[in-house]
């Protein structure tokens, strides 16, 4: 039975509600996101708005690009060593690559939903942010994961991507400068001096360089370039959570031996090579979507590396799964964000680049497109941004303006 127009609306209205409380609940509660992120999905698919994907496919390069990642998943389910369970297991969790489709076919040409998911979303980390603080101060239970609701190496990236848009806000709001540069200088307290995430820290340090390219003349950039460092060192006088996790890092990659260490990053390494091996072993197409965890667990039977379900760098992660094939696309993925960031407007350009710049430096260290929190984070945030792509600009016309 055809739907009427009306129902067609109402149902498209109940995905971008839907949407917009996903963004909300992603930094608080796996459960909530997975419910709301399911409902878009349900709202969408019954409104009609799926039929739009061959035309955004066409129009929007990251649509393309990030629904052609996911239908290789698909395609390396068909000669993956993994049994099928497993597969299917980590093409669900892929699933993230589908809703940059989703966010756009929803937004697109409406930006007081995009405004609103985007809110939202920072709404949604202001509150992880208090709650943090809450349990710091023992004046709330602290939770599984220490201060905060979610795992630190997440919690930290949540903070890192709050303190550049709070610090954007900052410069950019009149009537609100105050109270946005007070939401940066708790969101970096939390970041520096209270998660032990050392992804998220180096994650904002990026980010700030990335600020200073993006806001400042060249002259005051090169100011700031030599202040970072400076503020470094007396941040490494003042906060005891991050000297000691910036010595606890030069010491694990100091003492580092392959296959004798079982430190953070010394086990990271160890699982980077093996990543290096299996991918020499199938260096094209690589050994097939969810069979990283038996190919890796083969390689190391007779060693005393520690098996693990992925190698925490998600380009080696899909080299693995997809091959070189794979992991050229994801590469060109994140290539095709930044040149396309280039035709936003300037408050969704800025921003849009420093998520990129933080997923291709969180991917180094994590598989983030993997996890759920992160990968929702990256996938949510570039729909919003890119719904407001201008569809009928050819690329050759793109500005060669870069900050």
């Amino acid at each position: 039975m055809m739907l009427s127009t009306r129902h067609k609306n109402l149902l498209t209205t109940a995905a971008i509600y839907s949407a917009t409380l996903s963004c909300l609940v992603l930094p608080l509660s796996t459960a909530l996101l997975s419910l709301f992120s399911i409902l878009t999905i349900l709202f969408w698919l019954l409104s009609g708005k799926f039929l739009d994907t061959p035309h955004l496919i066409k129009n929007n390069p990251v649509v393309l690009v990030s629904t052609a990642l996911f239908v290789l998943f698909i395609v390396g389910m068909t000669y993956s060593s993994a049994e099928i369970g497993e597969s299917l297991s980590y093409l669900k969790k892929y699933r993230e690559l589908l809703f940059p489709l989703i966010f756009v076919s929803l937004l697109q040409n409406n930006p007081k939903a995009q405004k609103n998911c985007l809110y939202s979303f920072m709404g949604g980390c202001i509150i992880l942010l208090f709650i943090s603080y809450g349990m710091y101060f023992s004046l709330l239970p602290s939770a599984k994961y220490g201060n905060s609701l979610i795992h630190h190496i997440a919690h930290g990236f949540f903070m890192a991507i709050l303190c550049f848009w709070a610090l954007h806000k900052a410069f950019d709001s009149r009537q609100y400068r105050y109270l946005w540069a007070v939401i940066f200088l708790l969101a970096a307290g939390n970041l520096l001096c209270i998660s032990p995430g050392r992804t998220g820290m180096l994650v904002f340090f990026v980010l700030m360089i990335l600020f200073l390219h993006q806001r400042l003349s060249k002259r005051f950039q090169l100011i700031g370039l030599l202040l970072l460092p400076l503020a470094c060192v007396v941040l490494f006088n003042v906060s005891s959570n991050f000297s000691e996790r910036t010595i606890a890092a030069y010491q694990e990659i100091q003492n580092y031996e392959y296959g004798g260490s079982r430190t953070s990053l010394g086990q990271r390494f160890d699982w980077w090579v093996d990543s290096g091996i299996l991918i020499q072993e199938k260096p094209f197409f690589g050994h097939g979507t969810g069979a990283f965890t038996q190919e890796h667990d083969r390689l190391i039977e007779e060693t005393d590396n520690k098996a693990t379900g992925n190698p925490h760098n998600e380009y080696l992660l899909i080299g693995v799964q997809l091959g070189l094939v794979g992991a050229l696309i994801f590469a060109a993925l994140l290539v095709t964000q930044y040149v396309c960031s280039l035709q936003l407007q300037t408050a969704h350009r800025r921003f849009a680049q420093g998520v990129i710049l933080a997923m291709i430096v969180g991917c180094l260290m994590n598989s983030f497109l993997l996890d759920s929190h992160q990968g929702h984070l990256w996938a949510f945030l570039s729909g919003i941004c890119f719904a407001s792509y201008p569809e009928k600009r050819s690329l050759k016309n793109m500005p060669r303006r870069i900050g």
